[in-house]
């Protein structure tokens, strides 16, 4: 009997321990559950008897078994801010004059100093030739944040040149954008692209060959000191608008107490047809003033696209008023991605209220090749032909000057 006792007590020595650590052991584990994962049993406990007897029948999670977490949400970071953005281009040729004035002049330095580009101003010099910069641009755009932003660009140009005669340098655009002033309206401020042309030039898509009509015939300027609200009065974008209030003096400061007005009402009612009125106003001294009234339409094709723009513009003066009146028709065709042509056609009426005047036609016709992305190589040809009205006299000659225009845009990031 006392042996038998001796294995009793031996026995319950031994699973009297054992049996304690198996009751903390479901305390210790749910201790050590994290909350997440503690109210996920819960949920899933109550499920489970929710769903009845069906749901008892499958086998049961072992207690103390471990369950994972809940993934950790990813938070999103506001946009990296500022950044910024350097972009421009450059365009120009090889041109030769292949008809013009004749007679050859020269300067005291012995160059010639007969005009070299058709601009509409005066008669280019026949023979003359060479390698020219038409234009250059250096821009840096800037995202100060989601709502505000600035752009700073420097153009090269061959007619604005150095006290030492050398290409010289100007600040074309330098404003500060407010975006959503109103819905869909943004504010601008600074040195800013005019709206005039802004538009049709962008659907001509050739300044490198040649400005639109209005900035070719310099009724407007292409940028101006003023402040302008842009924008879109729908939400589709139907229906844009743009007013500016400028000093009308271009890139130069102010010089004058009187600013000009400019509205333009860009429309996109039909798919693919683009319209748009515009109209400017400035006042002047001794009720001098001048209005421009202008209408632009274009209409894009499957690889191609046509456009046509009339400009008017009433002019009241000290003297007798003044009315020029332009007409400009112009087309591209695209058959290939690196192959493109283009023509346009313009008439120019310097003023329609004088009997006795000299009108214009200016041709345009050329080929623009891309080799590669953003480089184009474009041989074209570009003429006026003078047309006497009244007893005004027409030049004897016709301008005809044909290039080889080299064009490359570049951008980073």
């Amino acid at each position: 009997m006392r042996g038998r006792k001796l294995v009793v007590a031996g026995v319950l020595t031994f699973l009297i321990p054992w049996g304690a650590r198996a009751e903390e052991l479901p305390q210790t584990v749910s201790q050590k559950t994290p909350q997440g994962a503690a109210q996920v049993v819960a949920l899933a406990d109550s499920q489970a008897v929710s769903q009845g007897a069906a749901q008892s029948a499958s086998p049961a999670v072992p207690e103390g078994t471990p369950v994972p977490a809940p993934p950790i949400p990813v938070l999103q970071t506001e946009p990296d801010f500022p950044r910024g953005r350097i972009s421009g281009y450059m365009f120009g040729d090889l041109y030769y004059n292949a008809s013009g004035d004749p007679t050859h002049r020269y300067a005291s330095s012995g160059a010639d100093s007969g005009q070299v580009n058709i601009d509409g101003k005066g008669l280019i010099g026949k023979d003359l030739n060479g390698v020219q910069l038409r234009r250059a641009y250096f821009q840096v755009d800037n995202d100060l944040s989601i709502k505000y932003s600035t752009r700073f660009r420097l153009e090269v140009d061959s007619k604005e040149l150095t006290s030492g005669g050398k290409i010289g340098v100007f600040v074309k655009a330098a404003y500060l954008q407010a975006k959503n002033v109103i819905p869909r309206g943004n504010f601008f401020f600074g040195e800013i692209a005019t709206p005039t042309f802004e538009n049709s030039e962008e659907f001509w898509q050739y300044r490198s060959i040649e400005k639109t009509i209005a900035d070719f015939r310099g009724i407007s300027p292409s940028a101006d000191l003023g402040v302008e609200m842009k924008g879109f009065a729908d939400a589709a974008h139907k229906v844009g608008y743009s007013a500016m209030i400028g000093d009308g003096n271009g890139q130069k400061p102010e010089n004058n107490r009187y600013k000009r007005f400019y509205l333009s009402l860009p429309l996109n009612l039909i798919r693919d047809l683009k319209i748009e009125p515009y109209v400017d106003y400035e006042d002047g001294v001794a009720n001098a003033d001048r209005a421009l009234y202008k209408l632009f339409a274009g209409y894009e094709l499957k690889r191609g696209a046509i456009g046509a723009e009339v400009v008017d513009q009433v002019i009241h003066s000290a003297g007798p008023s003044t009315e020029p009146f332009g007409l400009s028709i112009f087309g591209r065709m695209a058959p290939k991605p690196t192959l493109a042509a283009y023509a346009r056609y313009d008439r120019w009426q310097p003023n329609t209220r004088a009997a006795n005047r000299v009108d214009s036609d200016l041709y345009i016709a050329g080929l623009d090749w891309q080799p590669y992305k953003d480089v184009h190589v474009m041989p074209n040809v570009e003429a006026t032909q003078y047309r006497a009205r009244g007893t005004a006299v027409a030049p004897a000659h016709h301008d005809v000057q044909a290039r080889l225009t080299f064009y490359y845009r570049f951008s980073k990031p």
